[in-house]
């Protein structure tokens, strides 16, 4: 939508010398479908990052439903857009003697546009921005207090609702995924702050300063910036999404975890690797954890432990023997 509505609309609009040939009320729509667009495409990165969030967090919780997370995010933006239906319209210029499709500001008070603009800085920009931050943070600051206990190899007291990390984990694989979290937070915020703080800086400028400062031709680049944040999006998530062992391998699946290394993980893009509740190994009990027996026994009620198993089988063995 981004490309297809709001980039390539607006590219036709300025190869025409903005002359409007469409009418009124495809004035209204287009502009309208072009905000939408742009709203929709920055709602989805808060919507996953407050995924993401509930299922590290509070993940024996129960989720919000991702069709009303996404649903609550269309329908924002589509809410957010709607006044552009009245922001825009059709006007017969005479000094270049065509029609144009432009904003009703000309005729009004300069308040008029500081406060639709402020407002667009609001809901397209720092809100999403400052809900992005809060959920990335709060995503590293509990993977760094889980790989810190873990570290310290402190005995951790069972809260109602938290998650209790099973004794095979080990403070490399925690400090690995503290990194990953850290730079994936540092490149989502970053790409989101260069792509969109330049554009509405420039708005701010046209509208509580001096407009003649910022030449035409930057203020088009700029735009245009502003939308690329969705372009480079999907390539952030592949990157701190692919699965390097599955590619190593030519494998289009999961990476292999064998009965004797099976282990919890963190993975922030899929909410069923969060943390995986079949953390058991075929081994002895010496020295499997309380935690481990809490968290497996919480997932699997009504089933038989596999640890159980494991040593009937062993005990099979050597009857056989």
């Amino acid at each position: 939508m981004v490309i297809c509505i709001s980039c390539l609309s607006q590219l036709v609009w300025e190869h025409l010398h903005r002359h409007w040939l469409a009418g009124d009320v495809m004035c209204r729509l287009v502009k309208m479908l072009q905000i939408f667009s742009v709203c929709a495409s920055t709602n989805m990165l808060v919507v996953i990052a407050v995924d993401r969030h509930q299922a590290i967090t509070a993940p024996l919780k129960k989720q919000f439903s991702v069709m009303i997370m996404v649903s609550i995010g269309w329908g924002m933006a589509l809410l957010c857009s709607t006044p552009m239906l009245y922001v825009f319209h059709l006007r017969y210029d005479h000094i270049k003697n065509m029609t144009v499709c432009e904003n009703i500001f000309r005729s009004k008070d300069i308040s008029h546009r500081q406060a639709f603009l402020t407002y667009a800085a609001l809901v397209n920009f720092l809100i999403p921005l400052i809900l992005l931050c809060v959920c990335y943070i709060r995503i590293f600051l509990k993977i760094a207090r889980k790989a810190s206990d873990c570290r310290t190899s402190k005995r951790q007291s069972f809260k109602p609702g938290k998650i209790h990390l099973t004794s095979n984990t080990t403070s490399a694989t925690l400090h690995s995924a503290k990194l990953k979290t850290l730079r994936m937070t540092v490149v989502i915020v970053s790409c989101f702050i260069v792509c969109g703080l330049p554009y509405f800086i420039a708005e701010m400028i046209m509208s509580y300063g001096d407009h003649n400062i910022l030449k035409p031709n930057v203020y088009a680049l700029l735009g245009g910036i502003a939308v690329a944040n969705s372009a480079v999006n999907p390539y952030i998530f592949l990157l701190f999404s692919v699965n390097l062992k599955c590619l190593r391998n030519l494998k289009l699946c999961p990476a292999k975890t064998g009965p004797n290394n099976r282990q919890l993980m963190y993975n922030g893009s899929v909410r069923s690797r969060e943390y995986s509740s079949a953390a058991y190994s075929r081994t002895p009990m010496t020295g499997v954890s309380t935690e481990s027996f809490e968290l497996s026994t919480a997932g699997n009620k009504g089933r038989k432990p596999s640890y159980n198993r494991s040593i009937s089988n062993q005990r099979n063995n050597r009857g056989n023997k």
